[in-house]
Order: structure tokens, then sequence, then C-alpha cells
């Protein structure tokens, strides 16, 4: 009696787990779909070659592992995205300067930058985020140092650096932010 209760028991965790893994497989697919609808247009959602990438994306979810996850702080998520368009238009428009001066105002330089941010997400974001940024491009990590490109060493990009990951730390929990609050105190 008690190992059918064992299986039976084994057996939902194992479907349920298979569940969510087709709800992920789905979500990407729909997330594909909505991604290609929005570049293209939906004329161009029904073309094999769009149809071809939204079931690989979707498939892929179901091979690749998933990360832990981490969850995300809503409420400071307008700060970095307002962060992310104010300095996604001021790269811009800097590159755009500079391009278009005669003498060319530029001074590049390698610089290094250690961050505190999660592996995963948290750091991704950061180091896609930084060639927003005017005149920096990830190049980069060995462990939480970072190494980048700057068009100008003399402009101020750690003051940036420094801004945009306290932007992601807002955005994201940090389990590790929680294992070192002594027991007790509230999140």
């Amino acid at each position: 009696m008690a190992r059918a209760s064992q299986t039976s028991t084994v057996g939902h965790g194992f479907v349920g787990r298979g569940r969510s893994r087709a709800r992920r497989a789905v979500a990407t697919a729909a997330a594909a779909a909505l991604l290609w609808w929005v570049l293209a247009g939906s004329a161009a959602l029904l073309q094999p070659l769009a149809l071809l990438a939204i079931v690989l994306a979707g498939s892929a979810s179901l091979l690749l592992p998933a990360g832990r996850p981490l969850p995300l702080r809503l409420r400071a998520l307008p700060g970095l995205l307002g962060f992310f368009l104010r300095h996604s238009f001021l790269g811009g428009l800097d590159v755009a300067r500079r391009a278009l001066d005669p003498r060319l105002p530029i001074d590049p330089a390698f610089v290094s930058y250690r961050t505190g941010l999660a592996h995963g997400p948290p750091l991704t974001l950061f180091m896609a985020v930084i060639s927003l940024l005017p005149g920096t491009l990830s190049i980069r990590l060995e462990g939480r140092l970072l190494t980048l490109h700057v068009l100008d060493r003399k402009a101020d990009t750690r003051a940036a650096l420094v801004a945009l990951e306290q932007h992601i730390r807002a955005a994201f929990r940090d389990p590790r932010d929680e294992r070192d609050k002594p027991d007790g105190e509230a999140p």
C-alpha cells in the first residue's frame, strides 16, 4: 500500500513539472510570435520562416535548462525603463554628435568595472544596457569584473554604470540579500 502511494506521488511530481515546461514553451513561442508581429507586421507572421522561428523558440525552451527565478520588483520597473529610454536617447545623440563633428572628438579606451550584481538576468541585463549608455560597450566579463570599451576616457562612465547598477538592483530581488539579513528582519 505504501509503495503505491509513493509511485503516485512521484508520478504527480513529474506531471506537474512537465506542465510547467510546456507552459514555458508556449509562453516562449507566444513571446516570439509577439516580437515577430511587432517587428514585421501581422502579414509576415504567417510566413513559413516566421512559423519555423516561433516553433524553434518554443522547442528551445524545452531543451534548455530553466534558470533560477529572480522575482522582479514591479515598482522599480518604471524607474529602470525611464533610465533606459533616457540614456538610449542620449547615447544616440552623443554618438551622432561625435560622428558629425569634423574633429571626431573621441579618445577611446578600455576600462574595468567591478559589479556586485547577481549572475543571471540582472547581470545579463546590465551588460546589455551598458551598450546604450553614451559611448560604452560591454566587451568581457570575468567573474564580476567587466571590461568595457568607451569612446571617451574622460567621460564620467563610472557614475553612469553605478546609476544603472542601482536601477537594476532595485528591479530584481536578489536571493543573496535574503540570506544576509538577520533572523526576524523584514525584507
